[in-house]
């Protein structure tokens, strides 16, 4: 079954491209998560200023990711491949749940190999904080 499988992806490249392109997305996918390491900074940083947040019912949705260019060059990096720059949004709700959830927007520099290549910029957008 195994040759088979080999055999199919030396003929038809397709495949083995579009699970190499998965793969990829999913590892994307996971730097935008709550479990990523600009989420925990994120949210780290809110709890140790404000303890009546409940991290563990905290959530992160991508914004927006990009491929960095130059020109029309994609930039990489030797051991980590094409870089990205990705936008998450982390919500941070409040133990007492009457309260809203403090809002962050954060972005940082990432690769499909690597979700911390660069330190976190994130800044506070909820409302009733201004």
């Amino acid at each position: 079954m195994k040759k088979l499988i080999l055999l199919a992806m030396l003929f038809i490249p397709s495949i083995a491209l579009s699970s190499t392109k998965d793969a990829t997305k999913e590892a994307l996918d996971y730097c935008a998560t709550t479990e990523s390491w600009a989420a925990q900074k994120v949210i780290d940083a809110a709890v140790e200023r404000n303890k009546q947040l409940d991290r563990m019912k905290a959530t992160s949705s991508l914004i927006e990711r990009h491929k960095l260019v130059k020109g029309k060059k994609p930039i990489t990096f030797e051991d980590w491949g094409q870089l990205y720059t990705q936008t998450i949004e982390v919500s941070i709700p409040y133990i007492d749940s009457h309260k809203k959830p403090v809002i962050f927007i954060a972005s940082s520099i990432i690769s499909a190999e690597e979700c911390s290549l660069t330190e976190v910029a994130y800044f506070n957008i909820t409302p009733e904080m201004y």
